[in-house]
């Protein structure tokens, strides 16, 4: 597991580090989230403010924790429905093979050709809500996102499905929900973490653009996006700045983390390393 150590351990440490502070933050800090006092609006870091205030005079760097735990959330949602399906489709295309498999990889390839963005709003519009609540975000961003851990999944059963414990599984008589559940899930279980992480990125900047367009999660709850939203509504480049660093940051180590675990689980690439 060497190529989790150096830049992609750091990469690991901090993204960890950034989900607690936004986890835990919020439920320390001396400042609410939502506490207002016009008399502190527009300030710039201090002792007491170290990101400054906004224009209703609420804490920044709560704020942003705070944002990062509701955005984190939805992200994570949509994340467990993306693995759940996306695992499913791929493992059962990958086991039933010939015909099957032809046609559901023919949806699939489908399915990655829609624009993923411009589904989701068609999602959230249809649900004809006057108030998006997190779990239609996280339905609408999981509906168009589960596609490629599918794909990876089926690649990974192809090559599982001619290991010999798997053949013998089948000489003996075992059904396919058992060898489902026996053999190929815990050897995909490297894939689903390379297909979380490479996922991360696009989920957690696809609420951020649909809290932009308003079709996130309405104020008072705080999201990347919606604070973003806010900035730009009031003129203040620091509060568009602040939440804009903050996803870049996750999207940056969630993709770090992709491409080493990727390498630890490609034997050529680790053979390419080694000769190195």
């Amino acid at each position: 597991m060497r190529h989790l150590r150096g830049r992609s351990g750091v990469a690991g440490l901090a993204l960890v580090a950034l989900v607690l502070f936004c986890a835990l933050w919020p439920e320390v800090a001396p400042h609410g989230h939502n506490d207002v006092d016009f008399d502190l609006t527009r300030q710039g870091p201090s002792l007491a403010h170290p990101l400054g205030t906004d224009q209703f005079g609420r804490d920044l760097l709560t704020r942003v924790a705070a944002a990062g735990r509701v955005s984190l959330a939805i992200t994570g949602g949509a994340l467990a429905i993306v693995l759940a399906v996306g695992f499913a489709y791929g493992a059962v295309a990958g086991l039933a093979g010939g015909r099957v498999d032809g046609v559901m990889m023919r949806v699939l390839d489908g399915l990655l050709a829609l624009p993923r963005l411009p589904i989701s709003i068609v999602i959230l519009v249809a649900l004809d809500m006057s108030a998006q609540t997190i779990w239609a975000v996280v339905f609408a961003l999981a509906v168009v996102s589960w596609m490629l851990t599918a794909r990876l999944v089926r690649g990974r059963v192809l090559v599982l499905r001619e290991a010999e414990y798997v053949r013998a599984a089948r000489a003996v008589g075992a059904r396919r929900r058992r060898i489902l559940f026996r053999h190929v899930f815990p050897n995909t279980a490297g894939i689903l973490v390379v297909a979380v992480l490479l996922e991360l990125p696009g989920v957690i900047l696809g609420e951020a653009f649909l809290s932009v367009l308003g079709l996130g999660p309405n104020p008072p709850t705080p999201t990347w996006g919606n604070m973003a939203v806010e900035g730009i509504r009031f003129h203040r480049i620091w509060n568009v700045a602040l939440p804009s660093a903050a996803i870049a940051v996750f999207a940056i180590l969630a993709n770090l983390l992709a491409d080493a675990f990727q390498e630890a689980l490609d034997p050529r690439r680790a053979e390419s390393a080694r000769k190195d």
